[in-house]
């Protein structure tokens, strides 16, 4: 290893202070520096050495101190989250701690203007900040310096004080690729067997062997005087420092199969490094090629191809509570959301995206991308803390994002569409249910996606019609359009399109049931009408069939609304049939009430329409389902509809409030649309329980049948909570954990799992 050249002064003196004593240190600063996009050696005046040198540790340290006030800021959230979910914090303790998270935020907040101060404003237009150039500095020997110390090796300058320093003869260049003749007039940069390009340091070694060292130190002369100063070029062959920083960049990039798979010099990869803070690495190693950044958004970059995987959650792990004012001016708590990111970024949109206090939805033809928005400022941690983001159902036109031509991305290296999704904080209730801790039963919560964000809008025309949040169905998925101010709050812009995918389904379909269960089953005008009724057509189909996928059917097929309401409408009408003729009715319906009683809790996230058109389902019967024998289940004493009326049970246990009850049964219909206006609801669901009890009392002793079926029907409706307590995850009806449960969580959502959790104080790997 090699060291930066020392000067003959002491390393530090002593001078007499009043206060306390000053310690001055001395060193020689770096002359000779490397520029691996131009692929020359750069040599410093040595009169302007210091002024240089200083430049750049500037310009490093302002992106180090910006990346501590990120780290700050993440250990202080991190601090808050742990206190709130382990213990309940008094409004002292809350207060204190809200305090504390304010003057990080603050200072995250100056540190950044102060970075962005000294390089220059990201311009929309050009999709760029001001250049920096990338140096290498390089000490001219390759043995060990006194005191055992190690070059910094990344330094960034800016390019217009670059560019001043050439104009006035203070630093001067000498490009590597040497004499022609000599083979030497190649770049150092050429591609492996696979296509990639790497650094030829077979090459690298041919050039710095061939440079005209006597002609080079000819015109040395006529730039710096070299009196005094321990150097010289022809030792730069020797010098293990640019063999050092071939191998790592080569090295980090073994393996890579997809992004970030080349050594990139572009202006925009060298400015994205800079960001990222690659000049805090103190040494070259091929194994710490890839470096990651610990804080709140955790990144990993590779460092030669200037690409950065990044995973953040937005607006911070903890996220916010969500409410939204419906078309009565009603407000709705819709609990705790998030969204989480995991772009690819490079260039300098990514650049923007680590930078800038807000950010924004970019697309370029199809793609959704992520970019900074310029001149705003960070989401307000007390503001989420206190109200949360409330909203208006009217998309506004900054809702519709900002829409790139490729003239845009002259300067800007954009690849990898934008990819995450949304998370809600849903109840989880305990796995293992002591029946002797009951009284003691609590609700923790974690973070959950019920949708991702699609890397490409193509075909996704019309989600966003309705409003700020909105879910419809197109081509075969649920799909939302989510403003980014929603999550992101003021002077965030654009739209984010996200769509429910086979992984996500089951998810969607519990954050849903849970939205109209804190409704209490009134309208939930968040989801299209059409879009709500598909969910609910798609529960009975996929528990009448649980052998096959019936979502990932819709998505490859493409299907619309229609078309499914048309598959929908012939397995209803296969299962109904109740012709003297169609005995394969009668086993479909049994076939049914095997899924449902061996699937039960899959009710929990089915909506009131299907659960009613499932209760319709099962009581169909007819001559075939009385000389059909499997009707009679498998006891000793004969019972019809054993199976059915079993399934029966669960369905009603299923349901959660008593609001909740009148819907599914005003809604026993074959396409569960209601049967009662709003006046006659009662009325309706009177007439339909006593068609429940009709069917419950077939048997052998039908008195007593009747007399256990309505006693039945009473139990459950009477161990119903009248509405919905919020905190709680849904369970059925009959449980200690549902029974016990009838009061709000008060600590809900503070006792839940914001993680992961990434408290240390980050640093490169």
């Amino acid at each position: 290893s090699e060291r930066m050249t020392q000067a003959n002064a002491p390393v530090a003196e002593n001078r007499t202070s009043k206060q306390a004593p000053i310690v001055v240190a001395y060193h020689q600063s770096t002359q000779c520096y490397f520029r691996p996009e131009t692929q020359e050696l750069v040599f410093i005046a040595d009169a302007e050495a210091g002024e240089f040198e200083n430049h750049w540790q500037e310009m490093a340290h302002r992106v180090n101190e910006f990346h501590l006030a990120k780290e700050r800021y993440s250990r202080v959230l991190e601090n808050y989250a742990t206190r709130a979910s382990t213990s309940s914090l008094s409004p002292l303790e809350a207060e204190a701690h809200a305090k504390e998270v304010t003057a990080a935020e603050h200072r995250l907040e100056a540190e950044g203007e102060a970075l962005r101060e000294k390089l220059g404003r990201f311009s929309l237009e050009k999709m760029s900040y001001d250049d920096v150039v990338e140096l290498i500095p390089i000490a001219g020997t390759g043995k060990k310096g006194k005191h055992g110390s190690k070059p910094t090796r990344y330094a960034y300058v800016k390019k217009g004080y670059f560019s001043k320093s050439q104009e006035g003869r203070k630093l001067h260049n000498v490009s590597l690729k040497g004499d022609k003749k000599k083979g030497a007039e190649k770049s150092i940069y050429g591609k492996d067997k696979q296509g990639n390009h790497r650094i030829d340091t077979q090459k690298l070694k041919e050039q710095l062997t061939t440079l005209e060292w006597p002609k080079i130190k000819l015109e040395l002369k006529d730039v710096v005087k070299w009196t005094g100063l321990d150097f010289d070029p022809e030792a730069l062959n020797q010098d293990v420092t640019l063999f050092d920083w071939a191998e790592s960049w080569n090295e980090s990039l073994s393996g890579k199969t997809e992004l970030g798979k080349n050594v990139d010099v572009s202006g925009a990869a060298q400015f994205m490094r800079f960001v990222s803070n690659v000049g805090a690495s103190a040494e070259f190693d091929p194994k710490k090629g890839n470096v990651a950044v610990k804080g709140e958004a955790k990144a990993s970059l590779t460092v030669a191809s200037g690409m950065v995987n990044l995973t953040a959650y937005v607006p911070d792990r903890m996220g916010w509570s969500l409410s939204y004012t419906n078309a009565k001016g009603n407000d709705f708590d819709m609990g705790m959301l998030r969204l989480y990111l995991t772009p690819e970024l490079c260039g300098f949109i990514g650049a923007s995206v680590t930078l800038e206090g807000q950010l924004q939805i970019v697309t370029k033809g199809d793609q959704q991308l992520l970019a900074g928005q310029p001149n705003s400022r960070l989401p307000r941690f007390k503001e989420r803390r206190t109200k949360g983001a409330v909203f208006y159902k009217q998309m506004g036109a900054e809702d519709e994002g900002l829409q790139l031509t490729g003239e845009a991305f002259a300067g800007a290296r954009v690849e990898g569409s934008l990819k995450g999704g949304l998370q809600w904080l849903k109840p989880t209730p305990p796995a293992d249910v002591n029946p002797a801790l009951v009284g003691l039963l609590k609700s923790s919560g974690e973070f959950t996606d019920f949708c991702s964000i699609s890397g490409s809008i193509a075909g996704l025309a019309g989600a966003g019609a309705g409003g700020k949040f909105h879910c419809t169905f197109i081509n075969g998925k649920f799909c939302f359009h989510v403003a980014a101010s929603l999550c992101w709050g003021l002077g965030a812009k654009g739209g984010l399109f996200c769509e429910v995918g086979t992984s996500t389904i089951v998810e969607f379909g519990a954050w849903l049931v849970y939205q109209l269960y804190r409704l209490n089953y009134s309208y939930f005008d968040l989801i299209d009408r059409d879009a709500f009724r598909t969910y609910s057509r798609y529960c009975v189909m996929q528990m009448d069939d649980m052998q096959s996928d019936i979502y990932a059917g819709f998505m490859t097929l493409g299907e619309s609304i229609k078309s499914v309401e048309y598959e929908f409408k012939d397995r209803i009408n296969s299962i109904v049939d109740e012709s003297k003729t169609n005995i394969d009715a009668s086993k479909r319906r049994n076939q049914l009430a095997a899924s449902i009683n061996t699937n039960a809790t899959k009710l929990l996230s089915y909506t009131p329409e299907a659960k009613g058109i499932l209760l319709y389902l099962l009581t169909r019967h007819g001559i075939w389902d009385h000389l059909d024998p499997y009707n009679y289940g498998k006891g000793l004493i004969p019972d019809i509809y054993q199976d059915r009326k079993e399934a029966v049970i669960w369905l009603l246990r299923s349901i959660q409030t008593h609001d909740e009850w009148r819907k599914v049964f005003c809604r026993m219909t074959p396409h569960g649309s209601s049967l009662a206006g709003a006046e006659d609801e009662l009325l309706i669901t009177q007439q339909q329980e006593q068609k429940l009890v009709d069917f419950l009392r077939e048997g052998l002793n039908r008195d007593q049948d009747l007399h256990k079926a309505k006693r039945e029907l009473s139990i459950i409706y009477e161990r119903i909570r009248p509405g919905a307590v919020w905190g709680y995850a849904l369970a059925m009806n009959d449980t200690p954990y549902y029974q016990n449960n009838s009061l709000d969580h008060h600590r809900f959502p503070e006792g839940c799992t914001f993680g992961p959790c990434e408290a240390e104080t980050g640093r490169w790997a």
